[in-house]
């Protein structure tokens, strides 16, 4: 172990538990430097449940190790069920004073050393969030996604002087969404430079009054991008309306962006207004647009611009919807681009079926098409148009992949490591029996089959893959036991298998599954509901590497949820569940 490089070894620690981890720095001075090593601390995350409580706590203060990522997920800092809570936020909060103090301790301790703080769907009181964040300043990260705020507004600022990156996702609820928003204004005049920010905008243009708090969000978010446009490089919104926050983005020339996504991007009159916006933007190299244009009916003349104008684009996802033929041979105008997502979110302008036949990308990798009406020669011409895919997605083209498609593609794309065919529901099991099969694809390492009917096992008996790593199999409810085999002698190296609403899994599939696939990593058999606990003891013995496991909506497992998992995946306590199982066949006998 002591001759593996640093970079293995921390690889090794971080897949290790808190516990084991403390007890692995301890053998010898090499690995205690590893373990105190900044650039290893970084790459861990201290994932904090609703299950934390004073014992986990009192665990992080007597620790030597300085961490830097913390995630609280689903803690409620405060009781909903105590709390009266009401539109103007002049709520009572009941909080648990000893629960509270331990939080503050813990970020005390490690204030000087924490570089990203994560709260999803916590229940936060304003001026308890607030003083928790000034206690570390030294936050470069800072995500807040579907939390409940409540209690008294604060004109306070947020002094985070440090801090990069910003991400605000607002909870489900349109009453919680209302009150939420009031965070953007202590941002707002942080003094700090941002680099990364995304945020959700929910602002609906039947409210005229510019006074109200869904426009003073609308300012506040306006205020941060012109107060750091000589830093930020990557800018999300959700929507992107406003005329203001639109004037702001693009008639401003010492903004310089590298990634950009718009959703729902209307234009109406500000049509040279985009066009001269891409002129200057020359440095993008991300950008995930929608286009909606009232002065236009087709958009092939917004992507001829983006194409002649972004040089740089590596990752595009774009909607189709409104175009024609013509607009997409623009696209390989694009030398530099790898990665392209296309969408068709409305039936506005059909694509014919020569729509790719003038297109020709060698340098693109990675090609996602989520088009169900796509015509069947356009699936035909994809290795023509693109010979050096190692990455494809074609789920939801219902129409055009069928079983004369999915052999040319096994045939003219040799060098695929991973292909979804999920939702495909023309495919049969003559699909994989044609002239050119799936084993022909020697590199393919990640298939997704879900609910395709043609997944039969007569069908994997085809699946003569030892380089496939992860296969999801989920709802093909036509593999029995017999295909179960035939995927672990054909597929013997996977790592990672999705089963889920499997109706045949029973515990005899598990058992040949455990047996047959040492090296499982995760496991997701969600909603199988013919296993038994037999099922989980049979997983759990057999697959030594097993980390992650779904079982949930699995009637038929009877174990404690303290004991073994939460409705997320966790990793499988071994030791916990020999002694259950030893523990019931003494109760047995």
């Amino acid at each position: 172990m002591d001759m593996l490089p640093v970079e293995i070894l921390e690889k090794i620690f971080k897949n290790l538990r808190y516990s084991d981890l403390k007890q692995a720095s301890a053998v010898c001075r090499y690995w205690y430097e590893i373990y105190q090593r900044p650039a290893f601390l970084s790459k861990i995350v201290v994932h904090f449940k609703k299950d934390l409580g004073p014992e986990t706590i009192e665990l992080f203060l007597r620790s030597e190790c300085s961490y830097q990522n913390f995630r609280f997920t689903s803690i409620p800092f405060f009781d909903v069920t105590k709390s009266k809570r009401s539109l103007c936020r002049r709520d009572v909060i009941c909080e648990d004073e000893s629960f509270i103090k331990g939080v503050r301790s813990l970020l005390a301790k490690f204030c000087h050393t924490i570089q990203m703080i994560s709260f999803c769907k916590c229940h936060l009181e304003r001026q308890r969030f607030f003083e928790l964040l000034h206690s570390i300043s030294e936050v470069k990260v800072l995500d807040i996604e579907e939390c409940i705020f409540a209690g008294e507004d604060t004109d306070c600022t947020l002094q985070l002087p440090k801090l990069k990156k910003f991400n605000f996702k607002y909870p489900e609820d349109e009453i919680q969404r209302f009150e939420s928003g009031h965070i953007y204004h202590n941002l707002a005049n942080s003094n700090c430079s941002l680099i990364k920010l995304k945020v959700q905008l929910f602002i609906n243009e039947m409210f005229g009054d510019t006074d109200s708090d869904l426009w003073e969000q609308l300012k506040a978010i306006a205020k941060m991008v012109h107060q750091h446009k000589q830093t930020i490089k990557s800018f999300k919104v959700d929507s992107f309306n406003e005329p203001a926050l639109k004037k702001l983005l693009f008639k401003d020339d010492e903004l310089q962006l590298e990634k950009l996504v718009l959703g729902e991007f209307k234009i109406r009159k500000d049509e040279q207004i985009f066009f001269d916006f891409l002129a200057k933007q020359t440095k993008i190299k991300k950008l995930d647009l929608t286009i909606e244009s009232s002065l236009d009916p087709s958009n092939d003349i917004y992507l001829k611009a983006i194409c002649e104008n972004l040089k740089h684009l590596e990752q595009f996802y774009y909607d189709m919807s409104r175009n024609s033929d013509i607009g997409l041979e623009h696209l390989q105008k694009l030398s530099k681009l790898k990665n392209l997502v296309l969408t068709k979110k409305r039936n506005t302008t059909a694509l014919t079926p020569q729509c790719f036949d003038h297109i020709y990308m060698p340098n693109l990798k990675s090609l996602g098409i989520y088009f169900r009406e796509l015509p069947l020669p356009a699936v035909q011409q994809i290795p023509i148009s693109f010979p050096n895919l190692k990455a494809l997605n074609l789920s939801e083209c219902e129409k055009a992949v069928t079983d004369c498609t999915v052999p040319i593609l096994f045939q003219f794309l040799p060098s695929l490591e991973s292909l979804d065919l999920s939702k495909c529901k023309q495919l049969t099991e003559r699909a994989f029996f044609g002239p050119a099969r799936i084993n022909q694809l020697r590199k393919l390492k990640d298939l997704v089959l879900e609910k395709c009917d043609g997944v039969t096992d007569y069908s994997l008996e085809t699946f003569d893959n030892p380089e496939l790593r992860s296969i999801s199999v989920a709802m093909c409810h036509r593999i029995t036991n017999v295909g179960w085999g035939l995927l672990c002698r054909r597929c013997p190296n996977l790592t990672w298998l999705n089963a889920s609403h499997c109706r045949n899994f029973d515990d005899e599939s598990a058992r040949i599954v455990a047996t047959g696939l040492r090296e499982l990593e995760i496991l997701n058999l969600f909603k199988c509901s013919s296993l038994t606990n037999e099922a989980v003891f049979s997983i759990v013995e057999n697959c030594q590497y097993l980390e992650d496991l779904c079982l949930t909506k699995c009637r038929g497992i009877k174990l404690k949820k303290v004991e073994y998992f939460d409705d997320k995946m966790y990793r499988v306590n071994k030791n916990c569940l020999k002694l259950k199982n030893a523990k019931t066949m003494t109760k047995s006998k």
